[in-house]
Parts: C-alpha cells; structure tokens; sequence
C-alpha cells in the first residue's frame, strides 16, 4: 500500500511547477468516504490553507517557506496532527469513517508521523486500562507509571535509533507525547482514588509524587494546541482547585477556583484565553440547565480574556440563555423538512414531550447526532425526538449515509427568517426538553451532558 501512495506522490508532484530557489514543503493524499471536498491545514487551531478534493477526492499542495513544527489537518469533524520539517513530502490516506485507525503516512518525513499516530493511539487503549488502577495505593500506583514510561521510552529509543536525521523539536514533542498523559494521570489520581473508595477527603500523597511538576513549565507556547499538553495543564489545574476546595471552605466553586488558578499561572496570552474559554464553557454545558450562569465565573472570565471572540460567544450564551425562560410556553417558530416541506414547531410538537435537539456539524459529527438519538429513542420511545440542524443545507445532509439511519419524518432544518435564530447567536448545540403542554421544562441542556438523562426522567415522569 505504502508504495502505490509514494508512486501517487510522485505522479502527483510531476505535474506542480517548481521554480528554481521555492523551498516547497509537499502534502497531499487521498480521502476516502470523504465528508465534505475539502481538507484543513491548521497552526496553532487557526485555518492555513483549504486544500480542495478533486474527482477521485485526491489533494496536494506545496507549501513555500512552511515553519518546521506541530501542524493539524481537519476533514470533517475529525482531526489529527501531522509535523513538519522544510522540504518535507508527506501523503496521507484515510478512511474518514475510521479516521485514526485508517490513517496511513507516505513520502519523506513519514516516519515520524507513523510513529506518532501509533504512540497516540497505543495512549488511548493504556489510558483506558490505567482507569482500572486508581484504587492502588500510592506506591502500587506509581509502579504501574513507571512500566509504562519505561516501554514507552524502550521505543521511542529504538525509532531515534533508526531514524537518525530527526529533528530537536520532534524530540521534545514526542518527549511531550509519552510523559505528559502520564503526568495527567498523576494529577486525577488524588480524585478518582477518593471516589473508588468514598472518601470524604483525597488521599494524601507523598512530595515526591509530584516531583516531576519541577522540571515543567505550564507556559509551553508551542505546545498549547497539542492536547497531550494542554490536557495535562486543564487537569493539573482542577488537581490543586479541588484541594484548594477541601482544604478552605470559603473557596467551594471549582470552576471558580480553576479560572483563578489560570490567571495565577498562565501567562502565555492565547493560551490563557484558551483555557479560560474552556473552563467556563465546560461547566456552562455540564450544569442540568446551561441556563443557571454561574456569575462568578463568568465575572472572572469577562475581566481576564482578552479574546474578543471568546468574549462575543460567552456573552452570546448568556443571551441565548435568557431568550428562553423555563416554566413557560415554548414559542412558536418556523421550520422545514428534509422534503422542503415547511411547518411549525407547535404543530409538530402538539400533544407530546419532546426533545428538541439542535446540532451543527461545526460542534458534532453527524454520525454522534445519530448514534446518540438512536440509544435515547431506545430507552424512551415515548419522548420525541426532533433534529434540527442549523446549519448545513439539505442537499449535502441528504447525502449523508449515517443520517438515514434516524426516522427522517424527525429532522428538520431552519429557513434563514426562523425565530429559533434568535437563541442560536452562539452556534453551540442545544437540547430544549417541552412538556406535552407546550411547557419549557429545560431551556438549555445538551445531547452529550451527562445530566440529560435525569432530566429527561423529570419530564417524562
């Protein structure tokens, strides 16, 4: 396979002109079941280019003077990264209905990326196996660490032996790759060990098991989009507001502790904004109703962000939230069916509990919308389930094999003149759960909060 992707390479590359002194960087590959006719190139979460498909959904491009380092390709609602070094040639294939375990690299500068994909990949099935552990004890649980850092360096050893003309910075990334999930898992150890057991407190734990935070910096500018990175920072955070809470009584509100802990300890700006947006936005979708505003925390976030866009959908939540009241009659908008065919939302809903799930493909894939209205429908067939999209037209959903799956008599699309418009500024995905009397019962939830379940059985019962 590895050689008929470089011949397509090749061939590929035979027909882009290059002038004497270009210093091109070269990707390209091909994307099977594509989603859309397009590939993202990505630096630091910001578009670099928009590489086009074509008919046998193939792409490539030459970048000038591209900066070694850490870059993401996006296609669809799935991404992964890639990095680069000047002159580079790199063709990826995938399947995006398996994307990671599809993927496959070709051409100079494969092999790192091979080796990076397998390691991210080999984290995901270790992480899930280490979650069986946190009931060890201090000592059996850094055992356990330790093995798993030592067969993690036992091949990074081997690749670095081979692979000799590879760069500093791919070094410290993959350093990054292998110790930081380790680390994280670290710093949620005190908390999950404390649950396995009902504690009322965290177990202590000796100095030394923190040890390694001395030689970190939480201010890695070129590592704040990688999520090894970043996922560990988020969890170090919440590790020192959690024992910030137990140990004072007055500082009870994690979120509120772990936006303080951000500005205490972050300095890098983008990444400060980052995880500031993060933070609130997470616990803003985690609560029973999004619509209780933690005021706080928003106070926090709005005096310390210096992201204007950030600021605009923050605030643009809050009012999306407040157009909506709980407890009172569900207005009235306009909306239409995958046939064209327009209604209205009472006519639909008249008589019935239902859930009305706003979704985008720019927040979820089609086919998690799927999947997860497929198990509610099955564990409450008595609540109806309505999609609606806010986004994309028809005519591309259509095409669309995982959303045939759902009863399309129940998704729905929105005219550009809607009133539904008005409460969908932020573009987040929104569940809105009505009675059978036309009554809000939750304004704001989402498909993917862990508390929907519960609420859902408020509204049915």
């Amino acid at each position: 396979m590895k050689y008929m992707i470089v011949g397509i390479l090749v061939f590929l590359m035979m027909g882009c002109k290059k002038t004497n002194g270009d210093n091109l960087t070269y990707f390209g590959g091909q994307i099977i079941n594509p989603k859309t006719n397009f590939v993202l190139l990505l630096k630091d979460e910001k578009v670099l280019d928009t590489l086009l498909l074509d008919k046998n959904n193939r792409f490539l491009k030459g970048i000038p003077s591209l900066q070694e380092g850490l870059y993401t390709f996006k296609h669809g609602n799935e991404f992964q990264y890639i990095y680069f070094e000047p002159s580079d040639s790199i063709l990826i294939r995938l399947n995006s209905w398996e994307f990671d375990q599809s993927l496959v690299f070709s051409g100079k500068g494969s092999a790192k990326n091979e080796f990076l994909i397998n390691l991210f990949l080999q984290n995901e099935i270790e992480e899930r196996m280490m979650y069986q552990n946190f009931d060890l004890n201090e000592q059996d649980f850094q055992a356990k660490i330790d093995s798993l850092s030592e067969e993690r360096f036992a091949i990074y050893n081997d690749f670095f032996q081979n692979e000799t003309a590879v760069s500093k910075g791919f070094k410290k990334l993959t350093n990054t790759a292998i110790q930081f999930p380790l680390y994280r898992l670290k710093e949620v150890y005190p908390i999950f060990y404390r649950g396995t057991f009902s504690l009322e407190e965290s177990p202590k734990v000796s100095d030394s098991f923190y040890a390694f935070r001395n030689n970190i910096s939480l201010n890695e500018e070129n590592l704040v989009s990688f999520y090894p990175y970043q996922n560990y920072v988020v969890s170090y955070l919440y590790n020192i507001s959690y024992q910030l809470k137990e140990n004072d009584s007055t500082k009870n509100d994690i979120t509120v502790n772990m936006l303080n802990a951000i500005n205490e300890n972050i300095k890098a700006e983008s990444f400060k904004n980052l995880l500031l947006k993060r933070i609130l936005v997470s616990d803003f979708l985690k609560s029973e109703s999004a619509c209780r505003v933690n005021q706080e925390a928003l106070r926090l976030f709005l005096g310390n962000s210096t992201n204007k866009e950030d600021i605009e959908l923050v605030n643009n939540l809050v009012k999306d939230c407040n157009y909506i009241a709980t407890n009172e009659l569900f207005r009235d908008f306009n909306l239409v069916s995958y046939n064209n065919v327009p209604s209205t939302i009472k006519e639909i809903i008249k008589n019935k509990n239902t859930a009305i799930c706003f979704w985008s493909t720019e927040y979820m894939s089609v086919d998690y919308v799927v999947s997860r209205i497929k198990f509610l429908e099955k564990k409450h067939p008595d609540l109806l389930f309505l999609g609606i999209n806010m986004q994309t037209s028809p005519q591309v959903l259509t095409k669309e094999d995982f959303l045939k799956l759902l009863e399309i008599n129940n998704q729905y699309l929105l005219p550009k003149d809607s009133d539904a418009h008005y409460y969908l500024s932020s573009k987040y995905p929104r569940t809105i759960l009505i009675d059978s009397n036309g009554i809000v019962k939750n304004a704001f939830t989402s498909l993917d909060s862990y508390k929907l379940e519960s609420e859902i059985i408020k509204l049915i019962q």
